[in-house]
């Protein structure tokens, strides 16, 4: 498969053009969420911040209700739906007269990440056609919305340089615009043909019978998945990884470390331009191992990482740097190896009719080490810098190693990455 395929007709290039609009605007204002609302609002810090931690705590029972709608109206109407609440939940944000508005517009966010996260990956992998691995469509994907993501942050930077709160409010209404025409566009995209290559992944993770039974048994037959469940509890210690760009090495770096403040901007940005010069590159030289291999390494990767990051305590300076430079490099490795086999295999190892509802139960990974970890960031890191990179490190291992434990209890159709590959 080229390089290019992935926008090859009007419709993909469609998509992808939304997706960047839709994810730039995400990357503007995500993360000055908690920004905006302090400095626009006349509400207590506490509060706010009450509200979203709630937010995130609601996600985690979102999750079974995004996954039963993904699998009644279809991927593509859950994205629909997914980018019409979040305009919803952004415009509620533009002037807020007290705090029950502020939970209902957070209320109406957290289910569009919700159905967003959910929908997404059952979305690509219908548009996969026969011949496509969905390991190069998740790749290509991931390292689109990485670089999207880093220039709205990057244009967001830019902006409050020169802004004040009317210029946030500007970058929200953007977000909101966003929002209303990628729910527009995706309404009328022509949805994906069945494939004949799609049909063998109604079996299931390898417990399951059929597609029909499949259809029929619904949550039942997800929760009797034990590979698939045990893939997901290996996937949640993975995802604590994941933490380290936005949560724990901004603090790690500035307060532990007494670097200057621009240098986890720096850190950010190498790890957003990485994935687009080279994440097709990693994908393509992992296709001869097993999807489990391939986060086995990228766990590997984000392990050498931690250890760089713990070896810059109570270093010089100039050798702090030298290892945080390093240590993004390979931490945007193990991103680069281990998320899209990952995603993939979470993908192929579902039965068609219940991807929806996979799909949710794999994303609770993500939900739970975005609740948990930054209570378990910043206990860590007001006992003992070195304790977060320890934890982590052993998480993540124990992550990576409980992927090749639940191989054997996989179909070798699942495990591979290509037509030829999977065989180490």
């Amino acid at each position: 498969m080229s390089r290019t395929s992935l926008v090859g007709t009007p419709q993909r290039r469609i998509m992808m053009g939304v997706l960047l609009v839709d994810t730039i605007a995400a990357g503007a204002f995500y993360p000055l969420t908690f920004l905006y609302l302090r400095l626009g609002t006349d509400l207590p810090v506490t509060r706010i911040g009450l509200v979203l931690t709630g937010g995130g705590l609601v996600a985690l029972l979102l999750n079974p209700l995004a996954g039963s709608i993904a699998d009644r109206w279809g991927a593509q109407r859950t994205i629909v739906a997914a980018n019409a609440c979040c305009g919803v939940g952004y415009l509620g944000l533009v002037d807020i007269h007290g705090w029950p508005q502020l939970v209902v517009a957070v209320a109406f966010i957290t289910l569009s990440q919700r159905l967003y996260w959910v929908g997404w990956p059952v979305f690509v992998a219908e548009q996969a056609a026969e011949g496509e691995t969905l390991d190069h469509w998740f790749a290509v994907v991931n390292a689109f919305k990485s670089g999207a993501l880093g220039l709205g942050a990057a244009l967001a930077a830019v902006a409050l340089s020169v802004g004040d709160v009317g210029t946030l409010r500007a970058i929200l209404l953007c977000a909101v615009a966003a929002s209303f025409l990628s729910a527009v566009v995706f309404a009328r995209l022509r949805p994906a043909p069945s494939s004949p290559g799609k049909d063998g992944a109604d079996e299931g993770s390898g417990d399951g019978a059929g597609a029909s039974d499949a259809a029929g048994a619904g949550w039942r037959a997800v929760l009797r998945d034990r590979p698939y469940t045990a893939m997901t509890a290996a996937h949640t210690a993975l995802t604590f990884a994941w933490l380290l760009p936005g949560v724990a090495l901004p603090v790690y770096l500035v307060d532990a470390l007494d670097l200057p403040p621009w240098v986890p901007s720096a850190a950010f940005a190498m790890n957003t331009v990485l994935p687009v010069l080279f994440q097709t590159t990693v994908s393509r030289a992992l296709v001869p191992l097993r999807r489990t291999r391939a986060v086995l390494i990228g766990a590997g990767f984000f392990v050498l990482a931690f250890a760089l990051f713990a070896g810059a305590h109570d270093a010089p300076p100039a050798f702090a740097l030298l290892c945080t430079a390093a240590g993004m490099v390979l931490f945007s490795l193990g991103e680069m190896s281990a998320g899209p086999a990952a995603q993939a295999l979470s993908m192929d190892a579902a039965p068609v009719p219940l991807r929806g509802r996979y799909s949710s139960v794999f994303q609770t990974s993500w939900t739970v080490s975005n609740v948990a970890g930054p209570a378990v960031v910043g206990a860590l890191l007001g006992w003992n810098g070195l304790a977060l990179w320890l934890v982590l490190g052993l998480l993540v291992g124990a992550g990576g190693l409980g992927f090749v434990a639940c191989e054997k209890r996989f179909p070798a159709r699942v495990l591979r990455t290509g037509p030829n590959g999977g065989d180490r």
